[in-house]
């Protein structure tokens, strides 16, 4: 079979498992809709995979419109495109960040360059839509009637009594407050796919997986966060304020458990040599989806256990080891 056409066909199929991760189960496993486009640049190198960026984003986009036609529902239909497809764009531009520094050790500030593209998206986003000064309540009064379509019966029969709209702004601010931590737990879980498929064969990936830690100061960046959060639940301050400080500290939960993640690895690595991160990575994830309370656990968990690592040597791995962070 020629290069090219291999080429074209290992894209393809590659495109198309982005594109059934992305929808399957409700968007259950949208945060993994990321790793197959890295996963192209194993072989293709990082320019081919930016192209195939582009057209996985053309796919998504070009589906939609034939599934959804944004055209009948006007300027809200094509608005409400366009908030579907800022998760999808978002995660495209983190996996190019991704590759594109790809020398930068310092994983912190990497991670947080990838969620550089989604900012300024958010910015044009509000600038397309609060140039309109009808257009953003037109917004919300179309999503507060497809959340009352939709809820109304079930809250009447759980919740009798309980005010929808109360329970549609509730949803709304913790939307808002969980926008960027979802977004950056998706990059996360995309890049360690692709760099675990990228190191796998390499004798000291396990070791480098277990050996990562953040230096001990940046804890501090954990609990002064979730500190602001507990103060503003006391002092009158904006909502958007409120939203910002709990995506930020929803940021440095996500980090940590990272932390926490290589911690748990360590652990069972200690006892099960054989067992590989990414078996526990996909165990913790399967757990994590699936299993209520087991999954509020994980998500409660993996960060706590993260910061206490700066403090204890949690791991307690057997030799020195080096810090990847």
């Amino acid at each position: 079979m020629p290069r090219g056409v291999r080429t074209f066909l290992e894209g393809l199929v590659l495109v198309v498992s982005s594109q059934v991760l992305l929808t399957l189960g409700g968007g259950m496993l949208s945060f993994l809709a990321m790793a197959p486009i890295l996963l192209f640049s194993i072989n293709h190198g990082t320019g081919k995979t930016v192209v195939l960026s582009i057209v996985n984003i053309m796919v998504i986009l070009l589906w939609n419109v034939i599934l959804d036609n944004p055209a009948e529902g006007g300027k809200l239909g094509w608005i409400f495109l366009m908030l579907y497809m800022y998760f999808p764009l978002s995660l495209s531009a983190a996996g190019i960040v991704w590759l594109k520094t790809r020398g930068d050790h310092r994983l912190i500030g990497r991670l947080l360059k990838t969620l550089l593209p989604s900012l300024f998206l958010l910015a044009v986003y509000a600038l397309v839509i609060f140039t309109d000064k009808a257009l953003p309540q037109a917004i919300m009064d179309s999503l507060r009637n497809v959340f009352a379509g939709l809820f109304v019966p079930l809250t009447e029969y759980v919740f009798p009594g309980l005010d929808v709209n109360v329970f549609f702004d509730l949803v709304m601010f913790v939307f808002g407050s969980i926008l960027f931590p979802v977004l950056l737990a998706s990059i996360c879980a995309g890049c360690f796919i692709y760099e675990t498929a990228l190191h796998s064969r390499e004798s000291g990936w396990e070791r480098e997986v277990m050996a990562f830690g953040y230096p001990p100061d940046a804890v501090w960046g954990f609990i002064i966060s979730w500190a602001l959060v507990l103060l503003l639940r006391f002092v009158s301050a904006p909502l958007l304020l409120e939203i910002a400080a709990m995506d930020v500290a929803g940021i440095w939960s996500v980090l940590y458990a990272i932390q926490g993640f290589t911690v748990i690895t360590a652990r069972v690595r200690r006892r099960h040599e054989n067992v590989r991160s990414m078996t526990i990575f996909i165990v913790l994830a399967v757990f994590g989806l699936l299993v209520p309370g087991i999954n509020l656990i994980i998500l409660i968990g993996l960060p706590i256990i993260g910061a206490l690592e700066s403090f204890f040597d949690l791991k307690k791995m057997e030799a020195d080891y080096e810090d990847y962070s």
